[in-house]
C-alpha cells in the first residue's frame, strides 16, 4: 500500500519544520508520499520544505480547500492523508490509519482526535471543557463522525468518485467532504489517534473564531451550505510562541480551572451562542426587531413567495402559471438579477404581482456585515427595481432569513418591513415535484408565507425545473382545501410598493 501526506502551508516557516520531522520520522513499513503545497507564501515555506527532502507543489491562488485539492491531485497513494503545517502528529500515525483500511475494507475514510497545545486560560475552557462534549455528541450520530482536516485520511479513488474537496469553502470544508463520504461507505474516528497542534487560533481570537465555525456548522446542517467562506489567517513567530507559553506557565502557577468553573462557562457560553444563532436564523424569531413570518390566522389566505429571481426560463414559467392559474404571488427579487433582466422584472409587477427587496448581490452573512455595507445592499437593490417597475419595494426579505439588530435598525430607518416565512420545503434540495408539493401542503395553514425560490443565490445555472413542475399541483391542492392566494402586501395589510410619485409625497 502506497500512502500518500498532504501538507497544505501558507507562511507557515515556523512551524512547517517540527510538523515535517514528525512525518519524516514515520515508521511506515510501505511506500510513503509527503507532499507540501505552498499556497502562495511570501516567506521561507517553500524553501524549507525542500531543503527535507519532500516534494513541494505550488498552489498560486490562496484559499485552504484550493491547497488540499491541489495536493490531492498531485498524491499517487492508494491512501491519501493531511495534516497542517502548525501540527504534528505520532511516529505510528501513517502505520494507524493504513491498519483501520486493511483491517476493514468497507471504510472510506479515517481520521483521529486533534490536541491543542499550548492554550491560554480563556482557550483551554473551549479546547479542554466545550469541545470534548461537542466532539463526544458529534461521534454519538449514527451516520458518522465529521473528521478534521489536521487529521484525516480517505481512498483516494473514493474521493474522486466523491467529486474531490469543495474549493467554494475554506471553513469546515473537511466537515462537508466527511457527509460526501458517508454515502460510499464507513467514516472512521479513531479516538486513541491524537494529533497535536497549535492553539494559535483560539488564543488569538477565541469568539470570533467560536462564533464563526459555531454558526458556520449550523448553516451547513441546516441549509446544506456555507455560512461564511473562509477564516482568518492567523500566524505567530517564533518569539511569539516562546513568550506566550513563558506567560502561560506563570499563570497556570497562580490560576487554574477547576472543573466546576470551565464546565459552567462552557455551559454559559454554549447558550448564549445558541440562543444568538436561533434568533439570527429562525424565521419566526422577532428578538432582533419586528419580522412578519405569517398573516393573521382566521381566513384562509396564503402567500406564495418566490425568491432569488429574477432567473430564466424559470421566473417566466412561474409568471405563465400564475397568470393561466388566476394567481398573484410575492417575489423577493436581487437587485443584481433585475439590473441583468430588467424586462422580467417588469412583467412581474405589471401582472398584479407584489415585489420585495432581496440585497443586491444576496451575501450570504448581509447581518453580519457592517451597517455601511448593509445600506449599499438594500439602496443598490431598490434603485435596481425601481428603474425596472417602476416601484420602490415596501417590503425586505433578508438573505437566508438571517437578521441581527443593526440589520433591523437600517431597515427601519429605510420604512423597509422584514418579512421571512413559515412554511419552507427547502426546494433546493434534490426533490422531485411530487415530494415539494408534500412538504408545503403539510406546513399550509391559515396566513402561511410559502417559500419557493424561482433562482438560487446568484447562481446564474441553478436549475429550478422542480418548482415549476410542483406549482400547479400546489395551487390546486391548496384550493381545494379552501384556500385564497393573496400577496404579502395583501397578506399583512402593508404598503405593496410605492412609485416614485408617492415616494417623494410621503417624504421617502
Amino acid at each position: 500500500m502506497k500512502f500518500s501526506i498532504v501538507v497544505p502551508a501558507y507562511n507557515e516557516e515556523t512551524l512547517l519544520p517540527a510538523c515535517l520531522d514528525s512525518l519524516l520520522a514515520q515508521t511506515f513499513d510501505g511506500e510513503l508520499e509527503i507532499i507540501v503545497v505552498d499556497n502562495a507564501s511570501t516567506d521561507r515555506t517553500g524553501e524549507i520544505a525542500r531543503s527535507r527532502g519532500v516534494t513541494v507543489v505550488a498552489e498560486t491562488r490562496r484559499g485552504y480547500s484550493l491547497a488540499l485539492a491541489r495536493g490531492y491531485t498531485s498524491a499517487t497513494g492508494d491512501i491519501v492523508a493531511s495534516t497542517d503545517a502548525d501540527t504534528v502528529v505520532p511516529v505510528d500515525w501513517a502505520a494507524r490509519i493504513a491498519r483501520a483500511y486493511e483491517e476493514n475494507p468497507d471504510v472510506v475514510a479515517v481520521g483521529g482526535e486533534i490536541v491543542f497545545c499550548d492554550p491560554t486560560p480563556w482557550a483551554r475552557v473551549f479546547t479542554q471543557g466545550l469541545l470534548p462534549t461537542l466532539n463526544r455528541v458529534d461521534r454519538g450520530n449514527p451516520k458518522g463522525p465529521h473528521l478534521w482536516g489536521a487529521n484525516f485520511s480517505v481512498r483516494r479513488s473514493v474521493l474522486v468518485s466523491a467529486g474531490g474537496w469543495n474549493v467554494d469553502m475554506n471553513l469546515q470544508t473537511d466537515t462537508e467532504l466527511s457527509e460526501r463520504l458517508r454515502r460510499f461507505g464507513r467514516v472512521v474516528l479513531l479516538e486513541d489517534l491524537p494529533v497535536y497542534t497549535s492553539s494559535r487560533r483560539w488564543n488569538k481570537s477565541l469568539l470570533w473564531n467560536l462564533f464563526l465555525y459555531a454558526s458556520n456548522f449550523a448553516a451547513l446542517e441546516i441549509w446544506r451550505r456555507p455560512l461564511w467562506r473562509s477564516f482568518p489567517d492567523i500566524r505567530e513567530s517564533v518569539g511569539e510562541i516562546a513568550a506566550g507559553r513563558a506567560a502561560r506557565r506563570g499563570i497556570s502557577r497562580q490560576q487554574t480551572w477547576r472543573p466546576v468553573q470551565a464546565w459552567s462557562f462552557a455551559a454559559a457560553l454554549s447558550v448564549v451562542v445558541c440562543v444568538g444563532l436561533y434568533d439570527m436564523a429562525s424565521p419566526w424569531s422577532a428578538a432582533f426587531g419586528k419580522t412578519r413570518w405569517s398573516g393573521p390566522p382566521g381566513e384562509r389566505v396564503v402567500a406564495l413567495t418566490f425568491d432569488d429571481g429574477p432567473e430564466e426560463p424559470y421566473t417566466s414559467e412561474v409568471l405563465d402559471i400564475l397568470r393561466r392559474e388566476h394567481v398573484e404571488a410575492t417575489f423577493f427579487l436581487i437587485g443584481d438579477r433585475v439590473e441583468r433582466d430588467p424586462a422580467t422584472a417588469a412583467r412581474i409587477v405589471r401582472e398584479g404581482n407584489a415585489v420585495g427587496n432581496h440585497s443586491d448581490s444576496h451575501p450570504f452573512a448581509l447581518a453580519l456585515e457592517a451597517e455601511g455595507d448593509q445600506r449599499r445592499e438594500i439602496d443598490q437593490a431598490e434603485c435596481a427595481i425601481h428603474a425596472a417597475t417602476g416601484v420602490y419595494p415596501h417590503i425586505f426579505r433578508p438573505p437566508q432569513g438571517l437578521r441581527s439588530p443593526w440589520l433591523m435598525q437600517v431597515t427601519e430607518k429605510d420604512s423597509l418591513e422584514t418579512v421571512t416565512w413559515d412554511d419552507d420545503a427547502d426546494d433546493w434540495e434534490a426533490l422531485t415535484a411530487s415530494q415539494l408539493e408534500s412538504r408545503i401542503i403539510a406546513k399550509a395553514h391559515p396566513g402561511a408565507i410559502i417559500l419557493l425560490h424561482d433562482g438560487l443565490n446568484l447562481d446564474w445555472h441553478a436549475d429550478r425545473s422542480v418548482v415549476v413542475k410542483a406549482l400547479p399541483s400546489i395551487i390546486e391542492h391548496l384550493r381545494r382545501e379552501g384556500y385564497r392566494f393573496v400577496t404579502v402586501p395583501e397578506l399583512l395589510h402593508t404598503q405593496p410598493g410605492l412609485s416614485g410619485w408617492e415616494r417623494i409625497a410621503a417624504g421617502g
